[in-house]
């Protein structure tokens, strides 16, 4: 899925190129700016995808591997640290 849409961001970033270098003479200033900061965006947005790609490969090569955010902390040690308590008081 990543793949496809970086080709298709690619493919979009290479029609406006191609756009531009054959219209620039008929283009106002602003459209070619426009322009300019599409295929930029365009860029920005392959690089993203270049990332999450990296991660998918990563984390599909190494599947035992566990990424957390946070620790987790197992549903018991709640409970049993409030038994404890309600039992020494």
């Amino acid at each position: 899925m990543i793949s496809s849409l970086k080709y298709i961001a690619q493919e979009r970033k290479c029609k406006l190129i191609t756009y531009l270098n054959n219209n620039t003479d008929e283009l106002p200033l602003e459209k070619q700016h426009q322009i300019y900061g599409a295929i930029t965006e365009l860029d920005s947005i392959t690089e993203i995808l270049n990332g999450h790609r990296h991660k998918e490969i990563h984390s599909e090569s190494n599947q035992d591997e566990i990424f957390l955010f946070k620790p987790i902390e197992s549903k018991g040690t709640l409970r049993e640290a409030v038994a404890f308590i309600k039992d020494f008081f």
